[in-house]
């Protein structure tokens, strides 16, 4: 027999819930991430905190009195680093920018072109709206609605009718001066202007930046955290037991909600749902759909779950095992809080701003 003595496995030699060796990829509260990731290996207390600060510090180089453009995009790129650097998958990623994109190019234009704002260049200014709609009868009406008439009586569409009509009212109504008559006048909200200014401009690109600096970070946090690390740090900050109860089945529930809509989804392509080419409303349709299938095995889960709790002779009262992941507190995550008061001393302190440091020093 051998003489060397058996040790017992125990949660400190092998930690609950880590990823089995040669796994390339984990779940967590949005899609996957690599397993080891540069932005992973900190904390998560010290992540969240971290992300906080860093959109608190780029919350006020967007103010509207004085812009701070360049630190805005000083603090942009540690925020395109940790997108980067959070380890979710290429596709994924590129999804997330083509999100990004419309609602930055959106925020530009409403801020270039209808806040206005003084400044000592100005490129346009243009009133647009005057405040009141007119109602009248015009030539351009009748052209509109004939063109509409003959539309549908040739394709039978109205859609495409009525862009159609609108284009050419446009077109003809701006260059041959059409005759109207007025009926009544109604105010409607406050007049627009097209205002677009030097300074207006550097607003308006100092909150692009400064909103995909925070889309990005936030977009970093979620992916790169899992649900047992946030419960290993509420055990580690000794929240009452039921309150970390309560979260870990949210988070389960949410866990069990996506897989259960990838197999409905799955199901859905099974029975050719795509298989001729959909029109946007119908593919809106089809996902609405999926809410009654959702809806009905969310019920069944959690039936399934309080049976579970039932049969073990579960109760919020009892002591549970500490069998959730934490990390400990090391030297990196101290690395990080220095980090955060610098960034919270940027975001509340009395600091001028890196483009008022910047035109002092030049």
């Amino acid at each position: 027999m051998s003489s060397q003595k058996y040790v017992p496995t125990t949660l400190e030699n092998t930690p609950y819930l880590q990823p089995p060796p040669g796994r390339r990829y984990v779940r967590s509260f949005l899609f996957s991430r690599r397993v080891h990731t540069p932005l992973a290996s900190i904390h998560v207390l010290a992540r969240v905190l971290l992300v906080m600060c860093l959109s608190a510090a780029q919350l006020r180089t967007m103010s509207t009195t004085h812009p701070d453009i360049v630190g805005a995009v000083v603090l942009w790129i540690p925020s395109v680093l940790f997108f980067f650097l959070s380890g979710m998958h290429e596709k994924v990623a590129r999804v997330y920018l083509l999100l990004i994109i419309p609602t930055l190019l959106s925020l530009f234009l409403t801020w270039a072109l209808v806040n206005p704002v003084p400044g000592n260049f100005v490129f346009i200014q243009q009133q647009v709206y005057a405040g009141f709609i007119v109602v009248s009868v015009a030539v351009w009406q009748l052209i509109w609605l004939a063109i509409v008439a003959a539309y549908y009586w040739w394709k039978r569409a109205i859609v495409n009718g009525i862009l159609l009509a609108s284009a050419v009212a446009l077109v003809i109504s701006y260059l041959v001066p059409l005759p109207s008559w007025p009926l009544a006048q109604v105010p409607v909200f406050h007049s627009l202007t097209l205002y677009v200014s030097d300074q207006g401009l550097l607003l308006a690109f100092t909150k692009v930046v400064s909103y995909s600096g925070m889309m990005l970070s936030t977009i970093a946090l979620v992916v790169t955290s899992r649900d047992v690390e946030f419960m290993g740090a509420l055990r580690q900050l000794h929240i009452p037991q039921p309150i970390i109860f309560f979260l870990s089945t949210v988070f389960r529930a949410l866990n069990l909600a996506l897989n259960d809509y990838e197999t409905i989804y799955q199901a859905q392509i099974a029975r050719a749902v795509n298989a001729q080419p959909r029109s946007f409303v119908r593919r809106l349709r089809d996902l609405a759909s999926i809410a009654v299938p959702m809806v009905a095995m969310m019920i069944r889960r959690s039936s399934e779950i309080g049976d579970a709790l039932l049969a073990r002779g579960y109760t919020l009262r009892q002591q549970s095992m500490d069998f959730y992941e934490t990390s400990p507190w090391r030297a990196i995550d101290w690395a990080v809080v220095a980090v955060c008061l610098v960034l919270l001393y940027m975001a509340v302190g009395p600091f001028p701003g890196l483009t008022t440091l910047t035109q002092r020093w030049w």
